[in-house]
Formats: structure tokens, C-alpha cells, sequence
């Protein structure tokens, strides 16, 4: 193998493998209060669904970048795709903030494509940009109506302790389903842009999956509770609600072969609830921290692939 392809290769699992790290409030239950011990069982499920979700589904996503925001590849920009990606997201995790991983890709993506005569499909970018203003939006809306459907299924429940066994299945389907979700549309993203240069390589998707997983495990546990006490405390019904919907939003997405960001859908799904709820109490710091991410992503990606491009 390569040079070039065995760097690449390696920055993909580590991409995987912090996206994993960053992305693990999408597979544990965004209610405040995680126990130790229900983070390490709701991860579990969450990284079977994730293992799933790449395997089955992240096919999808292989013409996102390369044929989609991209009109061809090669390997030195799979390298500085690959590593810009990992530096922006290493830094998120590392502050605790939840960021998009589709957005400092594209970001990084689009010197690419003007420097290195790649060419940029500038009508599939704009859809791309427009799924980023989308995704919160409909993700609060499915959120509400998951909501409103648990809750009066919740009700037809008289006794306390059939209810408590319905969430708590409920919330391993909800853990296995984002996984699923995140698997299929952000490690296929990743997935899609290292085919092209490594080929055939054996068992890429589960080794991708693998990594995002261990990721989960290891280090996910600060940017979970930042999604689920710091920004909007929802318990129960809610919580599943927000989980569930952000996950269909980023599966209906992926369907198309868009990649979207997990976190910002369950984020979006979270605001949407407590609105619904009338909920007063948010905290609008964290909001605007993790909103001003979301910004910053492309614009940081777009920076760091120029001066990896300068410098290589």
C-alpha cells in the first residue's frame, strides 16, 4: 500500500473514531442524568446500530464528496480531506461542543476542488447547504409528532411499572436507531471518500464502524452531557422524542444520498420539544455556542485544507 493511501486509511478510522467521541449524544438517551452504567449499556446498543447502519446503508453516501460536491479525486486531496476533517473535529471534542462533521468536510472539500481542478458541483453544494438549514427544522418537527405519539400510548398505560418497562424499550430503540442512522450517514460519509483511493480494502466498513465505536466508549460521555443537561433538560417522553426524531430526519436524508449532521437533528429535535412544551428554561449560551460550531465548521475546514494544500 502506498504511503499516501496508509495516511489516509489511518486518518479515516481516527475521523471515525472522534466522530464516534462527538457523536455519542446521538446513541445515548438525551435525558439529564446518564448513569455510569446506563451510558456504557445505551453505547452498546448505539454501537451495534452504528456497526449495522455502515454496513447496510453507507453505500448511500459514497458519491456525497467524490461525484457529488466534487466531480473527481485523488489521493493528495483524500489526504488533506481526511486530516483537515480530524483537526476540526478533534478540537469540538475536545471543547465538549457537538459539531457536524458533513459540514467541516464540505467545508474543507471545496478548496479541493478549485485548486486542485477537481471541479465543484456548485447546484449539489447549494442542496447540501440547504439540508443544513433543513435538518433542525425537520427534525424538530418529527421530534413533536414522536412525542405526542409516546405520550398517548403513555397514557393508555395505567400501571407504573408497564410504563417504566415501554421507555425503557423504547429507549434501546432509540439508542439502536440513531446508531443505525449515524452509521449509515456519517461513517458512509467517510467511508465514500476513502473507497476511491484505497480500493477494495477488507472489512473498511466494519473497520470504520469499529473505530466510531470505540470512540463512543472512550471519550463520548463530556459531549453527551452537553447535549443532554446542558442545553435543555427533558426527561421521559421527551428525551426519547428528540432522539427518535433527530435520527428519522438523518435516515429520510440519507435515503438521498445527503449527508447531514446526527447531532444537529437531535439538537434541533431538543429545541423543538421544549418549545412545543413551553419550556422557558434553556440555556441560551450553550445554544449559541454550539449554533456558532455549526458556522465556524466549514469556514475552519475551508482554512485548514488551503493551508494543508500550501504546505504539501
Amino acid at each position: 500500500m502506498q504511503p499516501l493511501i496508509l495516511f489516509s486509511l489511518v486518518a479515516a478510522l481516527l475521523v471515525c473514531f472522534v466522530l464516534g467521541a462527538n457523536n455519542a449524544s446521538a446513541c445515548i438517551r438525551t435525558s439529564s442524568g446518564v448513569l455510569s452504567i446506563e451510558y456504557l449499556m445505551l453505547a452498546t446498543v448505539g454501537g451495534i446500530g452504528v456497526v449495522l447502519g455502515t454496513i447496510g446503508e453507507g453505500a448511500k453516501l459514497s458519491n456525497s464528496i467524490y461525484g457529488g460536491v466534487l466531480a473527481s479525486q485523488n489521493d493528495r486531496a483524500t489526504a488533506i480531506l481526511l486530516l483537515a476533517t480530524l483537526v476540526v473535529m478533534l478540537v469540538a471534542t475536545v471543547l465538549k461542543l457537538p459539531l457536524s462533521l458533513t459540514q467541516a468536510m464540505v467545508g474543507a472539500a471545496l478548496p479541493m476542488g478549485m485548486f486542485l481542478q477537481l471541479g465543484v458541483n456548485w447546484q449539489f453544494l447549494a442542496l447540501i447547504g440547504a439540508s443544513w438549514f433543513s435538518t433542525p427544522l425537520v427534525a424538530g418537527v418529527f421530534s413533536i409528532a414522536v412525542y405526542k405519539v409516546v405520550k398517548k400510548i403513555s397514557r393508555r398505560i395505567g400501571d407504573i411499572f408497564q410504563r417504566a418497562r415501554m421507555y425503557a424499550a423504547i429507549t434501546m430503540i432509540g439508542s439502536f436507531y440513531a446508531g443505525y442512522a449515524l452509521g449509515a450517514n456519517g461513517i458512509g460519509l467517510v467511508q465514500g471518500i476513502s473507497r476511491p483511493s484505497m480500493g477494495t480494502v477488507p472489512l473498511l466498513s466494519t473497520s470504520l464502524s469499529i473505530s466510531a465505536v470505540a470512540g463512543i466508549y472512550l471519550f463520548g460521555y463530556g459531549v453527551t452531557s452537553t447535549v443532554s443537561e446542558k442545553i435543555l433538560a427533558l426527561a421521559g417522553a421527551a428525551a426519547l422524542a428528540a432522539q427518535i426524531g433527530g435520527a428519522l430526519t438523518v435516515h429520510l436524508f440519507t435515503q438521498f444520498g445527503i449527508p447531514v449532521s446526527i447531532t444537529q437533528a437531535i439538537i434541533g429535535g431538543i429545541i423543538g420539544i421544549g418549545r412545543a412544551k413551553d419550556i422557558a428554561i434553556m440555556n441560551t449560551r450553550v445554544v449559541s455556542r454550539v449554533v456558532l460550531g455549526w458556522i465556524m465548521a466549514p469556514l475552519i475546514g475551508l482554512g485548514l485544507a488551503l493551508l494543508l494544500l500550501a504546505l504539501t
